[in-house]
């Protein structure tokens, strides 16, 4: 049976920057409840919503910054293992229909139904579904307008379960993250070289909605 503790070539927590994250995130927590709450909004907030290459490990995704909702779940494992938080990664299929508040007409290109990742972690003697996918900015940007019949946060106990409008289907748990970060989630994806000049567009309007572009490019010195 998987520990769901251990790490792994995506999951890679051994990294100085998530082994720094994660003291920092541990130090402000009380219990370990707390300690969930604080690693998932710090993952929900601080990793904006923005498209990139599936095969991404953890430590990549905290240096760049941005990541939907593979990247996210990937880095929000990683960070709650390091502090001894069991977590594993998990799908949910969705109509690709989920996806057009945030990219508009392009959302033709997500395959239907769509594998949503997120994150299940051992909390209070459950496991307990987490969805980092949106940072506050988007969701109300891009999402809240829609009176969208869901929210984003998160009260310590209960699922944090997004897209509700458009699941077709029930959760499954994936106990290798690395195997099913290589397959994609079961999900399409362009070639590198197509994939990466695609993010690159989508990322500029969404970003351009929300106001991050503004803040990626003083992180970056450039427009992303």
């Amino acid at each position: 049976m998987p520990s769901y503790l251990e790490e792994t070539y995506f999951c890679n927590y051994s990294h100085p920057s998530i082994q720094t994250l994660a003291r920092y995130l541990s130090e402000k927590a009380g219990d370990r409840t707390a300690l969930a709450k604080t690693t998932f909004y710090h993952v929900r907030d601080r990793i904006i919503t923005g498209y990139d290459l599936y095969q991404t490990r953890a430590s990549e995704i905290l240096e760049k910054g941005h990541a939907i909702c593979w990247g996210k779940s990937v880095l929000l494992i990683a960070l709650l293992r390091c502090n001894g938080v069991k977590a594993r990664f998990a799908t949910i299929p969705v109509h690709r229909k989920f996806i057009k508040p945030l990219i508009g007409r392009f959302y033709h290109l997500a395959n239907s139904p769509y594998n949503h990742c997120v994150v299940q972690a051992h909390i209070n003697d459950r496991w307990t579904v987490l969805d980092p996918v949106l940072d506050r900015t988007t969701y109300e940007a891009l999402f809240l307008p829609r009176q969208v019949p869901w929210d984003i946060d998160w009260n310590g106990k209960d699922d944090c379960r997004l897209y509700t409008e458009h699941v077709v289907g029930e959760l499954t748990v994936h106990p290798d993250i690395d195997g099913t970060i290589r397959e994609k989630a079961g999900n399409a994806e362009l070639p590198g070289f197509m994939a990466s000049p695609v993010n690159h567009l989508l990322n500029k309007g969404i970003w351009k909605k929300t106001g991050a572009l503004d803040k990626k490019s003083l992180e970056t010195g450039a427009c992303p």
